[in-house]
């Protein structure tokens, strides 16, 4: 994968999208899918990013003398749960499957946020589960991916950019490199970060990991967004441009 010395690769998403604007100002309605990328496709889909058992607190538990005094609360039926998972050795979490426990709409502006408001308390989650990561697909999320994607690239080149934020790229430094899509999961294990955009030459598709959001947003063909629903391994939702990919998205 080499760098991009032609940074304006960029440009058509970056004057594609909608604008963000704080959520502190009084005309705020929220943040949406085209508040991410151009809202020149065909289909969107989004990406969960993966959920994962923490088994710590269960395999080292505190007394109940110990669970009155800091007032740690049972945490059901969440707690039962993992412990059922431990005991089958399975660490992944879907958000379906958390989505069914809690009594949570698997609707398309989900996120973690609306099953923190239906848990008995906010440390709940932290003892019991980790993930999902905000602007980042672990390996496999990544390298299944770009096999989804490959069906829809033929033999193009590929751009893929890190965001402009300070702890990710410093002055001078280049944010747009160009290659194929294997490269993307070795190329990001060495530079310890994750693209925040990736698209083909022939711009078909795009994929945005924001680096503040615990999910991805994929835009294409129906035919992408189909076989991403169809997948095994990702675990995606069909969303529409007016989606809200905010944390603020009313439970419906």
């Amino acid at each position: 994968m080499l760098s991009e010395r032609d940074q304006s690769a960029f440009d058509w998403i970056r004057k594609g999208h909608a604008e963000l604007h704080s959520s502190k100002t009084l005309d705020w309605n929220g943040n949406f899918v085209t508040h991410l990328i151009p809202p020149v496709f065909e289909s969107y889909a989004k990406l969960l990013h993966r959920i994962e058992a923490y088994h710590d607190f269960i395999d080292k538990p505190l007394s109940a003398r110990e669970n009155e005094i800091l007032r740690i609360p049972s945490c059901e039926p969440l707690r039962s749960f993992v412990e059922s998972r431990r005991a089958d050795s399975q660490r992944r979490v879907r958000w379906k499957e958390l989505a069914v426990l809690l009594d949570v709409p698997f609707a398309p502006a989900i996120n973690h946020h609306w099953y923190r408001k239906r848990l008995p308390d906010p440390w709940c989650w932290p003892r019991l589960l980790t993930g999902p990561n905000d602007g980042h697909l672990n390996e496999e999320e990544c390298e299944r991916l770009a096999s989804v994607l490959k069906d829809f690239t033929g033999s193009q080149d590929c751009f893929f950019r890190f965001s402009d934020i300070p702890f990710y790229a410093g002055p001078g430094q280049s944010t747009v490199f160009r290659g194929k899509l294997d490269e993307v999961s070795v190329f990001q294990k060495d530079k310890c970060l994750s693209f925040e955009y990736w698209w083909p030459s022939g711009r078909n598709w795009v994929v945005c990991s924001d680096y503040d959001l615990p999910f991805t947003i994929i835009g294409g063909p129906s035919q992408l967004v189909s076989a991403l629903m169809r997948d095994t391994v990702l675990e995606c939702v069909e969303v529409e441009l007016r989606t809200r990919i905010d944390v603020f998205a009313p439970i419906p």
